[in-house]
């Protein structure tokens, strides 16, 4: 039989690299950190190039408006009923239901 000094000890000792491993695993990244660089894989075909994504506003589900950084430029992304991902300049794009 094992002593009872012992056992706490070897439950901890038997612990201890998961729990380490555990310890050093990176959190998930945010939902606006996902949002960000999937906006920016999608901008990143656009002339002249979008660069990296200062802000984005959400106007509806999958309705948005990505403001630039390289360019300077602001575009509407959405998704269209037919599933296509549609980008336009934001000037052009802009409905009257949205705010500038």
């Amino acid at each position: 039989m094992v002593p009872r000094s012992r056992l706490p000890r070897s439950f901890a000792t038997a612990l201890l690299p998961w729990w380490l491993v555990a310890c050093q695993t990176p959190p998930p990244p945010s939902h606006a950190e996902l949002v960000r660089s999937q906006l920016a894989e999608l901008m990143s075909a656009q002339q002249p190039p979008c660069g990296a994504v200062l802000e984005y506003t959400r106007h509806d589900r999958l309705d948005y408006r990505v403001d630039c950084g390289a360019s300077g430029q602001v575009y509407r992304v959405r998704v269209r009923g037919d599933g296509r991902v549609e980008v336009t300049p934001y000037e052009l794009a802009r409905p009257a239901s949205l705010p500038r």
